[in-house]
């Protein structure tokens, strides 16, 4: 017998547990006869499980084993989860038209170009969502947006807007308080700017003027509330400036209603601005005699044009020394410098002012001459389309300024869309075949290189249809693009 001193250890062998399969070598074990019988391997289960009662697990079909090409099952199942993933809800926020048109708006163009409707912002912000002024202004800026991404689809969501912010403001003036006006002028002008932005002939439009003779109209009737505050005088002068556009690219004169409101304002405002809308109201008004006289000059015509030559002289002369332009000479020769030079204004602003105050001198020097070529000066022209010359290389040419890109960026192509109606009559008027072909040298970049399209459409009405008047290529390039 074992010592007893001998520490007796329990077994430490388990049983393997029930849910392992049979190894394929093992011995069963028959309980009913207790002999040892070698598995058969048969597929549909050995006999030898079958007497034992044991679950067989069958026989290993050896072809299972073989390695095959799954590439193209694999292609199929990524392609399945490619498309269930294409369907699926997008994982960020997809912003809608009039959202990403809104902000467009009020970067580029508010914010960037124009410095006339800067004011809308605070009324804009107080204004209610569900409002003429809300209407206004999603219907303008999705107008602004369709034209500059060129998408006519887009235009349709515009004219939609269009017509809810029309049907808006017509509610909101049936019972308008004074208090109401300034946000009704804000609406006004802003429908007036899609008109500018969607047609581009006027003189085929019943609508081209209505909103701004309907702004007219309105503070006409409300009499000294015009000129109560700062603001609804700047309003009033906005919608002054935007009439007198409008009536010159439509071929007729100024309203009497325009006229009186002018004066009224006049006390208010000296600004260059301001005189120069002045003497421009007119201009278009000698236009539009012409135009209805069929274009024949008299005595008449040519003494007026000769007296507001004068006017704009006198102006000219007359400007602040920050408006006087900045003469800068580049180191070597550059396609796109016509001469020895070019011109750097203090601002956008200033240099619009200065190239509309050159392009009038030369609208008058083209009816003097007209009537009477002795009275036209040659010198004086050339002095003229030389300035308007001057005015474009530091919009265009990189390094210029620090804002001009290439492909240009979109405040300048807003600017350099000012810049199209003084090239096209500069070349009209110019004998210089040298500046002709520079101007449409320049347009030829900024339309190639700059990524503005409407600069070649203006080369193309410059070389099969150079008679056109100064308002149409205003009127065809977007009278919207003012500062």
């Amino acid at each position: 017998p074992p010592s007893s001193s001998l520490l007796r250890l329990p077994s430490l062998v388990f049983p393997p547990s029930s849910s392992l399969p049979p190894p394929r070598s093992r011995r069963l074990s028959s309980v009913a006869d207790g002999a040892f019988a070698q598995c058969d391997l048969q597929p549909d289960g050995c006999g030898q499980c079958l007497r034992a009662r044991l679950r067989c697990h069958g026989y290993r079909n050896t072809l299972d084993l073989v390695f095959r090409d799954e590439t193209r099952s694999t292609e199929q199942k990524v392609m399945a989860r490619q498309a269930w993933s294409l369907a699926s809800p997008p994982s960020a926020l997809e912003l809608g038209w009039d959202i990403r048109a809104r902000y467009a708006f009020f970067s580029i163009y508010v914010f960037g170009f124009s410095r006339s409707l800067a004011a809308v912002v605070p009324f804009y912000n107080r204004a209610p969502f569900i409002g003429h002024l809300a209407a206004s202004v999603e219907a303008t800026s999705l107008a602004f947006f369709a034209t500059y991404l060129n998408k006519p689809d887009l235009m349709l969501l515009a004219n939609r807007s269009y017509v809810i912010a029309i049907q808006c403001l017509s509610r909101s003036l049936n019972g308008l308080e004074s208090n109401g006006l300034e946000e009704a002028l804000q609406s006004i002008l802003l429908l007036d700017t899609y008109e500018k932005i969607v047609d581009r002939n006027p003189r085929c439009s019943s609508s081209w003027m209505s909103h701004a003779k309907g702004g007219v109209s309105l503070l006409e009737s409300n009499g000294s509330q015009v000129i109560v505050s700062l603001a609804s005088r700047q309003l009033s002068a906005r919608l002054v400036s935007a009439l007198i556009v409008g009536c010159g690219a439509a071929a007729v004169r100024v309203p009497d209603t325009l006229t009186r409101l002018q004066i009224r304002l006049d006390p208010f405002d000296c600004s260059v601005k301001w005189k120069f809308m002045g003497i421009l109201a007119s201009i278009v008004d000698l236009q539009a005699d012409l135009h209805n006289a069929a274009g024949h000059y008299g005595t008449d015509h040519a003494k007026r044009a000769w007296q507001l030559d004068l006017q704009l002289t006198s102006l000219h002369l007359g400007l602040p020394p920050s408006w006087r332009p900045r003469h800068l000479s580049p180191v070597g020769d550059d396609p796109l410098i016509f001469g020895s030079y070019y011109d750097e204004f203090t601002d956008h602003y200033v240099a619009q002012i200065s190239n509309g105050i050159n392009a009038m001198h030369l609208v008058l020097s083209r009816i003097m001459s007209s009537h009477s070529p002795s009275n036209a000066s040659s010198s004086n022209i050339n002095d003229i389309t030389r300035q308007i010359c001057a005015a474009v290389p530091h919009l265009i040419l990189p390094g210029a300024q620090q804002s001009n890109t290439i492909p240009f960026s979109p405040r300048q192509r807003l600017q350099c869309c000012t810049l199209l109606a003084p090239l096209y009559l500069t070349s009209q008027v110019s004998g210089d075949a040298l500046m002709k072909t520079w101007i449409l040298r320049c347009l030829n970049y900024m339309s190639e290189i700059g990524g503005l399209k409407i600069a070649q459409d203006v080369a193309n009405v410059m070389r099969n249809n150079p008679d056109l008047d100064y308002w149409s290529i205003i009127a065809m390039v977007g009278s919207y693009a003012f500062a």
